[in-house]
């Protein structure tokens, strides 16, 4: 045990104190000579002072020159051009326009008021060039399209114009004005399915009443009837007022056959309600049953049909009281019908009572007068010739007009044969 105590005293002894003397704490008198004293530096010279002061002025206004020239300046080139493009001085506004976009190629958003400016002035192959390159980052621009579809077909290039109209109306449509320029060229190339297509979706989604009553007549001229049907009801939804809407409506359900007050549209040049130019006897009076009254004449040499026998069958009995009618037959087939009525009207609206009002001079002109104070007015387009007596007391009075259905522009009978053919007097 004695010599296990005496081991452990000995490793006490050469075990590491805990705690370290004074003498080994800080810095000795050796140690602190080795630290350098400063040196000392020659003060630096004032013209290098004077450099970065030149230095700093100049890239300020090396920098502030950029920045006007970047920013300020083609915002002020903006701001003049759109003043003057409001103004419509295009030639001048193309100018600033042109500026903004050299002094910052980035500025995409001028090109439409590039391309339009170009359009305006009529150089129609630089707007073509710059309507592209905006459809080029905004292809889904639907005014940019239209504008350039017209400019493609103004350019004689249809393909070219369809294509850009069709891939513009997969994306939007229910924009009327692509569905309008696509009916057009659509009906110049002969498509007649493709232009019924167009035109239906210009009625669905136009605001403009008046172009609803044009596009139902295309539709009736492409026998589109159902499809007229529907553009001219539109037009009566938005115009109650307006019975040219009901009226054309009508003249449409005709061409299907469909019954109703069809029976009282006239449609210039074809027909006036159940009664159609080139119709055989037999026709007739299945639809209208017997005539009251039957003529027989000849007309002189200075007629257009000569010494040709004209048969007119008069309808006046009661089923027509405010509807009567002569209907004259040439070779045993009708050639013209005439009436006194006011009940018959176009699918404008137009008839007796009111083609001589001045909402309608632009549709009638006077033809000419014949004797008897007769005078003629025929329809824009033909078909149709009115026929008004002045009297002398009270002027041209409803009692003393007549209409007259035919071929052509004007009635196959010359005028002063218009009391032999059995007219309603």
């Amino acid at each position: 045990m004695s010599k296990l105590e005496d081991l452990r005293r000995k490793d006490k002894k050469n075990m590491c104190p805990n705690i370290a003397t004074e003498e080994q704490i800080g810095t000795t008198e050796e140690e602190k000579q080795w630290v350098l004293k400063k040196e000392q530096r020659p003060p630096l010279p004032k013209s290098l002072f004077i450099i970065l002061s030149t230095l700093v002025i100049f890239l300020f206004v090396v920098g502030g020159i950029l920045y006007y020239r970047s920013t300020v300046l083609p915002e002020k080139h903006y701001q003049a051009g759109t003043i003057l493009f409001k103004q419509q001085e295009y030639n001048y506004a193309v100018e600033h326009f042109l500026k903004v976009l050299k002094l910052r190629p980035e500025r995409k958003d001028v090109l439409y008021q590039i391309a339009f400016c170009f359009e305006m002035m009529n150089k129609t192959k630089d707007a073509i060039q710059y309507y592209e390159k905006h459809l080029e980052i905004l292809p889904n621009d639907t005014r940019a399209t239209i504008r350039l579809g017209w400019l493609y077909l103004e350019n004689g290039d249809k393909e070219k114009a369809l294509s850009v109209l069709e891939n513009a109306t997969k994306k939007d449509r229910k924009n009327a004005d692509l569905w309008n320029l696509t009916s057009k060229i659509k009906i110049t190339s002969g498509d007649r399915n493709g232009a019924i297509e167009a035109l239906s979706n210009f009625a669905k989604y136009t605001n403009d009443t008046e172009a609803l009553l044009s596009t139902g007549k295309k539709l009736i001229n492409l026998r589109a009837y159902e499809k007229a049907v529907e553009a001219y009801e539109r037009y009566s939804k938005k115009v109650s007022s307006d019975k040219r809407g009901e009226h054309g409506a009508l003249a449409a359900k005709i061409m299907m056959g469909h019954p109703g007050n069809s029976k009282l549209v006239i449609m210039p040049g074809k027909s006036m309600g159940y009664i159609s130019l080139d119709d055989t006897k037999d026709r007739v009076k299945k639809n209208l049953g017997e005539p009251n009254k039957k003529f027989f004449s000849k007309f002189q040499e200075k007629s257009n049909f000569k010494k040709t026998d004209v048969e007119t069958w008069v309808y006046n009995k009661k089923d027509f009281r405010h509807r009567a009618v002569s209907i004259v037959f040439v070779n045993g087939r009708v050639v013209e019908v005439e009436t006194a009525s006011d009940k018959y009207k176009t699918e404008k609206g137009l008839g007796i009572s009111n083609f001589l009002l001045t909402k309608n001079s632009s549709n009638v002109m006077k033809s000419g007068e014949i004797k008897n104070g007769m005078a003629t007015y025929i329809i824009d387009g033909g078909g149709l010739t009115f026929y008004a007596r002045k009297n002398d007391k009270s002027g041209i009075g409803t009692k003393h007009r007549k209409l007259r259905l035919h071929k052509g522009k004007r009635s196959q009978f010359n005028e002063m044969d218009f009391n032999k053919v059995g007219s309603i007097k």
